[in-house]
């Protein structure tokens, strides 16, 4: 069962996106066959993206949907970062994290 998202503006909540999406269903089955052709390549278009180049994942932080060029891109760059020294070693980090619980003067 989809989740109930529901879009925001500063002021009110506008629609959830179940509200939306049957009103977008209503607005498709009035408008001329121009615009719906014009929709339809849209919406395939879209699909299409989507199939070629997936949602795999998401920012932990932002929630933003990764694509999976944009997660092996982010991937590629860790392991590049890694090769060139870039990182911090485990006996490092325990030192480090040891620090955190002392009280600073």
């Amino acid at each position: 069962m989809p989740q109930n998202v529901y879009i925001y503006n500063t002021k009110q909540m506008i629609m959830s996106t179940v509200e939306m999406r049957d009103k977008v269903h209503q607005m498709i089955d009035e408008v001329d066959n121009t615009l719906l052709e014009a929709i339809h390549a849209m919406l395939e278009t879209y699909q299409k993206r989507e199939e070629d180049d997936p949602i795999v994942s998401y920012d932990l932080v932002t929630g933003t949907p990764r694509s999976a060029s944009e997660l092996t891109a982010i991937l590629e760059e860790e392991v590049a970062a890694v090769r060139r020294g870039d990182f911090t070693t485990f006996e490092d980090f325990q030192k480090e994290s040891a620090q955190w619980g002392q009280r600073t003067k």
